[in-house]
């Protein structure tokens, strides 16, 4: 399990750090231009493991659809082995792929059968939820028993995964809303805007999921941010400098974030083994933008992240 998670590849990247891209660019390219080991971009494309920068597959669990279907993906897994397969996006967020705890079980019971099926090799990861909040904790608790009550056994994760948001959950009101399937429920973390980019509440909530994985039983799992940055725009507060300062204090906590007690014991007892920043370039929420895709000239937050991978390559 640990050969993808914690082999440096054979280049100057540094292999924790990556991004995730949602624009038409040429993601290799601006790794290697950026120092970034990894990328997602929410899709499946066939990509063989040992390229560099490293690409991580994610299915898409919709509520009406999955994306690929269950065949395509065992196809791509058996002629491309070794890969890092994600099963869904935020199924906690109604904006996103929006399943019950129940539902989304079902659909990870299924994907994770049927790739290690067709590649024995891959590592499947949990789906990230929005944000380690514990209302979240909360509905992965529910993930977990549908699981173990569909299948009679513990659910099998070779990788965790989160996002490192911090937003507030109140339903119709902006943030992360509540989870579907948790209809008694109208409010968990409340926070105003200006709380989004507190480097506190970020590491609060980092330490509090590694402590619930610990109680779940998977500290000796791999714990993967595959999307942290800001959201909210710029009237809020988060100017291109801000959010330059808000990647370097994170990266910085997340690379040396040790406690033996809760932290992945193969890893020096880290708490996070690898993270990628949202995003390279995005049209929707472009304030965390790493490039302007119209100049094709680094952001603020972009040379941060340039000096950051510069500073630690080997």
């Amino acid at each position: 399990m640990g050969i993808l998670v914690f082999t440096a590849p054979e280049d100057d990247s540094f292999w924790r750090v990556g991004f995730g891209v949602s624009e038409s660019l040429s993601s290799k390219q601006w790794a290697n231009n950026l120092g970034a080991g990894w990328y997602l971009d929410w899709r499946a494309l066939p990509r063989h493991a040992l390229r560099s920068p490293q690409y991580w597959m994610m299915i898409r669990t919709f509520p009406d659809r999955n994306i690929p279907d269950l065949n395509s993906a065992a196809e791509i897994a058996r002629t491309h082995p070794g890969n890092v397969w994600i099963i869904g996006n935020e199924p906690d967020n109604p904006y996103q792929d929006s399943l019950s705890p129940e539902e989304y079980a079902w659909r990870y019971e299924q994907f994770y059968s049927a790739l290690k099926q067709a590649d024995p090799t891959c590592l499947v990861a949990i789906a990230g939820v929005t944000q380690p909040s514990e209302l979240r904790m909360r509905y992965l608790e529910r993930v977990l028993s549908a699981y173990q009550k569909r299948a009679g056994v513990p659910m099998p994760v070779d990788i965790w995964t989160v996002h490192g948001y911090v937003l507030r959950e109140e339903r119709g009101n902006w943030g992360a809303e509540i989870p579907p399937g948790m209809d008694e429920i109208t409010q968990g973390l409340l926070i105003e805007p200006e709380k989004h980019g507190e480097i506190a509440l970020f590491k609060s909530q980092i330490l509090a999921f590694r402590t619930w994985m610990k109680l779940q039983g998977y500290q000796d799992t791999p714990l993967v941010i595959t999307e942290m940055g800001i959201l909210l725009p710029e009237e809020f507060g988060y100017t291109p400098d801000a959010v330059a300062d808000y990647l370097s204090e994170t990266f910085s906590w997340l690379n040396t974030a040790i406690d033996p007690e809760i932290g992945y014991r193969a890893d020096e007892g880290r708490l996070v083994q690898r993270w990628a920043w949202f995003s390279l370039a995005d049209r929707t929420f472009p304030v965390s933008n790493l490039l302007d895709p119209s100049s094709g000239e680094l952001t603020p937050a972009g040379k941060a992240f340039q000096t950051f991978t510069r500073s630690h390559s080997r």
